[in-house]
């Protein structure tokens, strides 16, 4: 099943890479990379203990304008592990993709438009200070859905906009026991739930300079038989800088609401000095 679920996620971004003439008329935009942080003490007066952290962080953006359509293929992943005291764990783990189709500007900047989201995670996770080894999460449990149709707009230099009052969101548990205890919203042995309602999509990208760049992307989704308050939102934020032809300094943060998972507000925030290659 894993290996099924990242051919799928792989498939359009394999076939564009095949050849020149198979990746005729795309714009290639990317970011590899990997950077960490490592403390090492011994007989240290002033006390501490050893930590290390490494980040691993992936984005592929491929753009097609055509004549009558634009096409935008994304692909998403981090992954993140933390060692201290010896004990090691993920503090972060995504892989997303998503497809775009918009209308190219004519008689108007805004056009008919639709989107394809997939969304799930490489690894169990665990809850903070967990000791049993009894995952709240692995691979293909969440698994999340979406497809909307509504209007986009991609006139603006480094903006691409994207609303739907037309969305379904699916949630889907590939897991036995994650399901009988109803996570991820689900009703309890139930796969997977359906959620009817609108979606807003902001992406951002734009190179200050030949060293500096930042690439954004936000999701907010609206159950229309939900409270207000159940809104779900994602914000992703990747600022790159780059110190030689392979080091850089880069920043991400991540800010997360979604009650199905945990009823607060989640943030993941990471400076780290390490590899990293674009293609711009």
């Amino acid at each position: 099943m894993r290996t099924l679920f990242l051919a799928v996620l792989l498939i359009p971004l394999a076939l564009l890479g095949q050849s020149d003439t198979a990746a005729a008329g795309y714009h290639r935009q990317a970011i590899y990379s990997v950077s960490g942080a490592f403390t090492e003490v011994d007989n240290w007066n002033a006390g501490g203990e050893n930590s290390s952290n490494v980040s691993f962080l992936l984005r592929e953006n491929w753009t097609k304008k055509g004549i009558n359509f634009t096409t935008v293929h994304l692909l998403e992943g981090n992954y993140g592990l933390s060692r201290q005291a010896g004990t090691l764990t993920k503090n972060a783990d995504r892989l997303e993709f998503t497809t775009t189709l918009t209308g190219s500007p004519k008689t108007t900047e805004w056009n008919l438009s639709s989107q394809f989201n997939v969304r799930t995670q490489l690894a169990p996770g665990y809850a903070k200070g967990d000791t049993s080894g009894v995952p709240i999460s692995t691979f293909g449990a969440p698994i999340y859905g979406q497809f909307s149709f509504g209007v986009g707009n991609n006139s603006f230099e480094h903006w691409q906009v994207f609303l739907s009052p037309l969305a379904g969101k699916s949630t889907t548990v590939l897991d036995a026991d994650l399901r009988n205890k109803a996570a991820f919203g689900v009703d309890t042995g139930a796969t997977w739930r359906l959620e009817a309602g609108a979606k807003i999509t902001l992406n951002y990208n734009q190179q200050f300079s030949e060293a500096f760049s930042i690439t954004a992307k936000s999701d907010i989704f609206y159950n229309y038989w939900g409270p207000l308050s159940a809104t779900d939102f994602m914000l992703d934020i990747i600022a790159l800088y780059k110190i030689k032809e392979a080091f850089s300094v880069n920043a991400h943060v991540q800010l997360i609401r979604d009650i199905d998972q945990i009823d607060a507000w989640q943030r993941r925030s990471v400076l780290g000095v390490g590899l990293a290659y674009t293609i711009k």
